[in-house]
Parts: C-alpha cells; sequence; structure tokens
C-alpha cells in the first residue's frame, strides 16, 4: 500500500469506527469519517466528518461523490456502522429487527457498492467489513444482532471472490467484546410477565460484565485493525480484541454439543436433560 492512503470509515462518531479514523489520522493518511450527525459534531477531530446515514442511498452516493471530488481516490473502505440488539426473539418487534439488518447488512451493501466503481477503475483498493464474533457465534438474546453478523460473513466471503480478479481485498475484521458505548445504547425491553425474565435477567449481569471491564478498550482495536489494514495480508478472517481469537478456534474444532452447552452455562441459560430414543 502507499505512504498515504485515503480512508472512508462509517460508523466514526463513536466506538470502534472514531477509534479506526483517529488511528488511521495519527498515521498520515487522508481519513473521512462518516457518521449520523451534524457536521459541527466533528469539529476539531483530526480527520474529515461527513454527514453519513447508510440506511439511506442518497446519503452514501453524496459522501462517497465527495471524497472522490476532492481526492479522486479510495484506497480503503471501514464498513463499522452497526446496530445492536438485545431481547427474547418472541418479543423483539418486527420494526426493529428491519432497523438492525438496514444498518447491518443493507447498510454495509449499499457502501460497498458505492465504492466499488472507483476501487475498479483504480485496479486497487481495501473493503474491510467489520463482523463481529457473533458473526460465528449465536449468542442468547441477541439473535437479530448475530443473524446480521452471519448474514455478513457470507457476504463478505461471496465478495471477496468475486472481487479477486479486479485487485480489491476483501477482509472481515471479527471482534469479540469491546468496550465501546454500544451496549449502553442497545435497547434491552423485556417486561416482568414475560417468560423470558429471569433467564435474560442472568445473561445481562454476565454480559455487562463482558463489556465492561474484561472488554478490550477500543484504541487497542483499531490499532490492530490499521495494522492488518495497512499490510499485505491475504488472510480474509481476523479476529481482534481479547478472547476473539480463541473462542472462534473452539467453535471450529469443538462438537455442537460441547460448544453450545458451555455458552449456555456461561450466560447461565437453564439446560434442560432431553431423552433420546435408541
Amino acid at each position: 500500500m502507499s505512504s498515504s492512503e485515503v480512508v472512508f470509515v462509517t460508523g466514526a462518531l463513536r466506538g470502534i469506527g472514531r477509534a479506526v479514523a483517529l488511528e488511521f489520522a495519527r498515521r498520515g493518511h487522508k481519513v473521512y469519517g462518516g457518521g449520523r450527525s451534524r457536521p459541527e459534531d466533528f469539529d476539531e477531530l483530526p480527520f474529515t466528518g461527513l454527514a453519513l446515514d447508510v440506511t439511506d442511498e442518497e446519503s452514501v452516493g453524496a459522501a462517497v461523490k465527495r471524497i472522490m471530488d476532492e481526492c479522486d481516490r479510495i484506497d480503503v473502505l471501514v464498513n463499522n456502522a452497526g446496530l445492536s440488539h438485545c431481547g427474547p426473539l418472541e418479543e423483539t418487534p418486527f420494526d426493529y429487527v428491519r432497523e438492525v439488518f438496514e444498518t447491518n447488512y443493507f447498510g454495509l451493501l449499499r457502501c460497498v457498492n458505492a465504492v466499488l466503481p472507483a476501487m475498479r477503475n483504480q485496479g486497487s483498493g481495501t473493503i474491510a467489513n467489520i463482523g463481529s464474533a457473533a458473526g460465528k457465534i449465536g449468542i442468547p438474546f441477541q439473535g437479530h444482532y448475530s443473524a446480521s453478523k452471519f448474514a455478513l460473513e457470507g457476504l463478505s466471503e461471496s465478495l471477496r471472490y468475486e472481487l479477486l480478479e479486479f485487485g480489491i481485498r476483501v477482509l472481515l475484521i471479527e471482534p469479540g467484546d469491546v468496550a465501546t458505548d454500544i451496549w449502553e445504547r442497545t435497547k434491552t425491553p423485556v417486561a416482568e410477565s414475560s417468560p423470558y425474565s429471569r433467564s435474560m435477567g442472568r445473561f445481562l449481569t454476565v454480559k455487562e460484565k463482558e463489556m465492561s471491564g474484561q472488554a478490550t478498550p477500543p484504541e487497542e482495536v483499531a490499532k490492530d485493525i490499521a495494522n492488518i489494514i495497512l499490510s499485505k495480508t491475504t488472510v480474509f478472517r481476523r479476529p481482534v480484541a481479547k478472547m476473539a481469537g480463541m473462542l472462534l478456534f473452539l467453535r471450529k474444532i469443538l462438537p455442537d454439543s460441547v460448544f453450545l452447552w458451555a455458552v449456555a452455562r456461561n450466560y447461565g441459560i437453564k439446560q434442560l436433560s432431553f431423552l433420546q430414543k435408541e
């Protein structure tokens, strides 16, 4: 990669996206960070802020057009904008499910489609999709979030094949628990009368602990992501953050019966004994 890249980061107002945008800017790259914001929300940041709503095709197109008008190229797209979900699948309103997928899947696809003409013309580029360990491991009470990240796994793998002949590299970054405010902003409604209230209460106790002191700081994750992107690596899946690599390795080698039991036990999910007929 060249000494100075034009980098477009989505979801750059907070969390991993903000940390990644700051890290690339610190290393001397030209960074555009998009987020659902007013332009003044990016004041005094060392990168160019863009008002960006990944669920709006016109907003995505306008952001990419501005970058091309000013730089005439886009070297790196970091697809980070995302929305979390917490709650029983049965009780989650379909409108919210659609919102999760509009951001995490369709929003990412809009950004990919918008930058591809420029990258094909260049004959180069890197698309780094920020997935999640939850894209390989279904998490209780985060089913729709996991489903959107599972979908991202398939999209990214297919995209990798399709872009090889154009010299465009696709990377799938799989973070574990990162200490951002995404969990604080996640809706966690469950009525006391819900049949899931007790098990979800136990889950929330564990999850809040995982997302606080046990989680990796976003600045540390951002350094790893920048190192991966700026390297010449062709390794497709790259786990980052504490325990992500180990968990994904265990998911790969352990039988379902063992791994699913361990996840349920970790989150305090009561497991009944199922009788099997011979």
